[in-house]
């Protein structure tokens, strides 16, 4: 008997995996569940003390305590006035596209999401003055230099601050969470994204 409504069950499921009208409607709400995934990864780079101090310019504060307070994440890793060094990271973000939606014999969905990984973000986020290195990649491991950063107004690329080797105002980077944590964040969401659907 338990065999008998297993069998029914299961056709009924085959029946309904193959349902146009069913089929369109689980793909839907698959589509809006990725864009909500997708634009609270961009809203939480957009939104990130980094990035707003990043983008804030040469004369910014250090709002993001990264500098102990002294100047400014800007002028300190060196970019020129006018630099957009965010601008790549947002490319990459805005890059971010829903796949393939399987479904299943069973009626469920497996979706594939095409994402850059942290390593594809840090390859384009160079230091302006070290090849081969990331400084949103050293925002979270650190970046050497600070007891040799001076703030002041009108020198250096930046017109912030300069680089120079005496007068050590002392103090140490602080390192903090970025991009690799929104990263692996974005990619627990996308996990769950086929079994939090319901049509």
């Amino acid at each position: 008997m338990m065999s008998s409504i297993n069998r029914r069950k299961i056709t009924k499921m085959i029946d309904l995996s193959r349902s146009t009208q069913y089929v369109t409607a689980l793909k839907h709400m698959v589509l809006i569940h990725f864009k909500k995934i997708k634009s609270e990864l961009i809203e939480e780079f957009k939104t990130h003390p980094v990035t707003i101090e990043i983008e804030a310019g040469p004369q910014a504060r250090n709002s993001s305590g990264t500098l102990g307070g002294n100047g400014n994440l800007f002028s300190f890793i060196g970019f020129s006035e006018g630099d957009k060094p965010t601008k790549p990271i947002y490319s990459k973000l805005e890059s971010i596209s829903l796949g393939s939606t399987i479904i299943m014999r069973d009626g469920r969905s497996r979706t594939t999401v095409k994402y850059p990984t942290a390593g594809d973000i840090f390859n384009v986020t160079p230091m302006p003055w070290a090849e081969g290195r990331s400084w949103a990649k050293g925002i979270e491991s650190g970046i050497a230099g600070l007891g040799l950063y001076l703030n002041k107004k009108d020198t250096g690329r930046s017109g912030a601050g300069i680089q120079r080797h005496s007068e050590s105002l002392g103090g140490k980077f602080r390192n903090t969470q970025y991009i690799s944590k929104m990263i692996k964040d974005f990619e627990r969401k996308i996990l769950t994204l086929d079994s939090n659907i319901v049509v």
